[in-house]
């Protein structure tokens, strides 16, 4: 057995993409990352052959390895400790309602038993791989959102997520929570955004152009200048109940952090919390599956 060539294989699974790639058994340094285009919305055995063969890929890019096992990040509603999709009424993945990810991967990598195929919930992974990897190395309690097509949350003290405790709501999920007049999802999220901007302008435009128009679009900017006053807003009673050192926000919209992360600390400026944007942006959920498979 030699420890130098022991990967876990590990996956982020996204609506319209898949992205696998080999994280080193002890360090999760990943290697052979591999992403490939995935109609989420199509039958679930040709679903399941896609996410296959860009694991397959990643596994052929690296001959000498040993795969251990399968880490799953995953899109909820799922059921992470029996491996079983409940995803419906979201165009992506209702072919797989009901179908069991562990058998299915397990039966498509020879030599890889249904019990070394695990699963994580997508935001948590991303948590994860920032607390092993990226901007939460180190630091002791830490809130991370995925601020993307809705908004993911996770909770972690000592490198290991909590999903109760003091300032952690039920389930670490923040996105169900009330604000105004509907939900947290309502407002951060890549929904709220643009229609806070098509309500300003009648114009429909996703989050990439609405940042990309802000330095010489007044609206635009003030648009993402409202979303990290409304974020502030949100973190506020999060970080005074859960007292984080660091909150790390990954996701599309965090890719546009300068654009409304100033704004966004103002709001927290009596409070002594680091914000801090991914620093392992679209590998962040790869290297959290391959740390819970571990169970760490």
């Amino acid at each position: 057995m030699n420890l130098m060539t022991q990967y876990i294989l590990a996956y982020d699974v996204g609506g319209s993409h898949a992205t696998a790639a080999l994280a080193h058994s002890s360090t999760l340094e990943l290697t052979a990352v591999q992403s490939s285009s995935l109609d989420s919305g199509g039958p679930a055995q040709a679903v399941l052959d896609a996410l296959a063969a860009v694991g397959q890929k990643a596994v052929a890019a690296e001959k000498e390895a040993e795969v251990l096992g399968i880490g799953m990040a995953m899109p909820g509603p799922f059921d992470y400790e029996q491996g079983i999709c409940y995803i419906r009424g979201l165009t992506k993945y209702d072919q797989l309602y009901g179908v069991n990810f562990r058998q299915e991967m397990a039966a498509r990598f020879p030599g890889i038993a249904p019990e070394a195929v695990r699963f994580v919930n997508d935001a948590r992974a991303s948590l994860l791989g920032e607390i092993h990897r990226g901007a939460a190395v180190g630091a002791r309690r830490v809130i991370g959102l995925t601020l993307g097509t809705g908004i993911g949350s996770a909770f972690a003290v000592d490198g290991r997520l909590v999903e109760s405790g003091p300032g952690v709501p039920p389930g670490g999920y923040i996105y169900c929570l009330p604000w105004r007049d509907g939900i947290i999802e309502d407002v951060i999220s890549s929904r709220g955004l643009q229609q806070r901007y098509r309500q300003t302008t009648g114009e429909t435009s996703d989050v990439r152009e609405i940042a990309a128009r802000a330095s010489r679009d007044p609206v635009a900017h003030k648009v993402m200048q409202d979303f990290g006053q409304a974020l502030g807003e949100v973190l506020l009673p999060l970080v005074e109940g859960f007292s984080p050192d660091v909150v790390v926000l990954g996701g599309a919209i965090a890719k546009s952090a300068p654009l409304f992360l100033p704004t966004t600390q103002t709001v927290l400026a009596r409070i002594e919390v680091r914000l801090a944007a991914s620093a392992l942006i679209d590998l962040a959920a790869l290297v959290g599956a391959a740390a819970a498979w571990r169970g760490v």
